[in-house]
């Protein structure tokens, strides 16, 4: 069996989201009969690389779900630097802590976890693969049924991570009585449709590299702003533009980019707006963008499923979807963009550059 490329693997990540929306029931009875039954108030979401900025989305999710108080940190912080319960305002039995490692053996985050069992919280470790330490460390698991990635830079694994704590967060919502019977039947219906017009994005993702194409393959920096729940959709195009395509690229919130970070800018620069939902900050992104290219740079690219002026340069999908559900949607073109960009200027996605590995982010099994 031939194996999957960058590419094949975006393209494939439909089936994968409706398997997690199939059997839900399967994978994720212990999850949700956890957090049902469970008192939990404070719930903290570790990982790292692409597992973290894809907790910092979960997050979002649990705390508009589920009301809970949310904190998204770096492995390394949780372990050495962060107070867990600095007031005291939470019973131990009320902290859950989970950890997402696609492969289950990121050294960092199976530290966190240990920590975290060490001083008596619940865990949830969250994998890839079966029988890797992060099961083994902690009370309870959670598998994710995005399968195995076949190359280093994740694609497939990150948005049916979104996808996977989406549906999750729902059904424990609808068994503590945090939503009722006919809220749960919207925004299940909300996730299906997702899945439906999953193509459709990739698709138009496609179409949009190819006809930007002959400018963006030029590209020699970048920088990448999204608001609300798509700053995190910011932070992780950042990571996979950098990892692949290896040209400099930075991420910040919409906002935070005209605080400091334009002093270094000239018209070499390429900026990626992601206009993720309507409403004020939107409105804001279109007036910000005019500036951007009024008195910066002609590479400017906004990426929106929402009205507005589009551009050439721009990308405008034909379809929408939930706040919530947007950032499965708004890192697809990201994803084209470094399997195509990567591959036209002859970098190999599937073969890693890194040769010493004396010092690695991975545990020995």
């Amino acid at each position: 069996m031939a194996r999957l490329t960058m590419m094949d693997h975006i393209e494939d990540t439909g089936r994968v989201l409706q398997r997690a929306y199939d059997e839900r029931a399967d994978y994720g009875a212990d999850f949700i009969n956890l957090l049902a039954k469970g008192d939990y108030k404070k719930i903290y979401f570790t990982g790292s690389g692409t597992s973290y900025n894809a907790m910092r989305v979960v997050r979002n999710t649990f705390v508009k779900l589920l009301q809970i108080e949310g904190v998204a940190v770096e492995p390394t912080i949780f372990t050495y630097s962060e107070s867990i319960n600095p007031s005291s305002a939470f019973r131990p039995d009320q902290i859950l802590v989970i950890g997402l490692s696609q492969h289950g053996d990121s050294l960092s985050t199976c530290e966190a976890l240990q920590r975290a069992v060490d001083e008596g919280y619940t865990t949830v470790g969250v994998s890839e693969e079966l029988g890797a330490p992060i099961e083994r460390i902690t009370s309870h698991y959670l598998h994710l049924v995005c399968e195995e990635e076949q190359i280093g830079p994740e694609t497939r694994g990150y948005t049916e991570t979104l996808f996977q704590f989406y549906i999750l967060a729902l059904e424990v919502a609808k068994a503590k009585g945090l939503i009722g019977n006919e809220k749960y039947k919207l925004l299940d219906a909300d996730a299906q449709q997702a899945v439906n017009d999953y193509t459709t994005v990739v698709a138009e993702s496609k179409n949009w590299y190819e006809a930007t194409a002959n400018e963006l393959v030029k590209m020699q920096k970048s920088s990448i702003a999204g608001y609300g729940y798509n700053f995190p959709t910011a932070q992780e195009a950042r990571l996979k533009f950098f990892e692949t395509f290896g040209r400099p690229s930075t991420a910040y919130e919409m906002e935070e980019q005209l605080h400091g970070p334009l002093r270094a800018y000239n018209s070499d620069n390429y900026i990626f707006l992601i206009g993720g939902n309507a409403g004020p900050e939107f409105d804001r992104m279109k007036d910000i963008a005019a500036y951007y290219r009024r008195a910066w740079t002609e590479h400017v690219f906004v990426i929106s499923g929402e009205d507005f002026d589009a551009t050439s340069k721009d990308l405008q999908f034909s379809v929408k979807t939930t706040a919530l559900l947007s950032p499965v949607f708004y890192t697809v073109p990201f994803q084209v963009l470094s399997a195509q960009l990567s591959k036209a200027v002859g970098i190999d996605t599937s073969v890693s550059p890194v040769k010493d590995k004396s010092i690695s982010g991975h545990m020995n099994n």
